[in-house]
């Protein structure tokens, strides 16, 4: 068989179009074990941690007169956690802060994991800055803001002319 596949003979299973031959399949088989040792680690651990790009999840809620924001943020302490308002962008951010460290007779064992994070929260309308709450409980940060009034919108009455 030659070096251009589609010179091969083909075989279809299940609608699949499947290439015959050894030297595509060995390199498929190599490209393979290749891309599984590079995406893993130091005894099989996974050489890119999910924890990496940690970003907590959020629920926004809508009423009348305010939004209430909740995020998840577990092992984040209430001091390391950052919200701010620029205008109409709510931003959190926060470090995360981990180790464990364990003593046996015959070993030592400790690790430490840092990250931060950072989310932005594009809100529906203007807020009023002073009215705004959070308070963090169980590894969850509650927020309340408090719509402008200036900028909740009005129904305008429309009177119909007669002719």
């Amino acid at each position: 068989m030659g070096l251009v596949p589609w010179k091969g003979k083909r075989r279809e299973d299940d609608g699949d179009i499947q290439w015959a031959g050894p030297a595509l399949g060995s390199f498929r088989s190599e490209m393979d074990r290749l891309f599984d040792r590079f995406f893993s680690g130091f005894r099989g651990e996974p050489a890119f941690p999910v924890q990496a790009g940690f970003a907590p999840s959020v629920d926004i809620g809508e009423t009348d007169t305010e939004i209430t924001v909740r995020a998840e943020v577990p092992g984040i302490d209430a001091k390391d956690l950052n919200i701010t308002l620029s205008g109409q962008v709510l931003t959190l951010s926060g470090e995360k802060k981990e180790s464990t460290e364990r003593k046996g007779e015959n070993f030592y064992h400790a690790e430490r994991r840092f990250g931060s994070f950072r989310r932005n929260i594009q809100l529906p309308t203007a807020v009023n800055p002073e009215k705004i709450n959070a308070e963090h409980k169980y590894g969850v940060v509650f927020i309340r803001l408090q719509k402008d009034q200036r900028e909740t919108p009005r129904r305008i009455p429309v009177q119909i002319a007669r002719e």
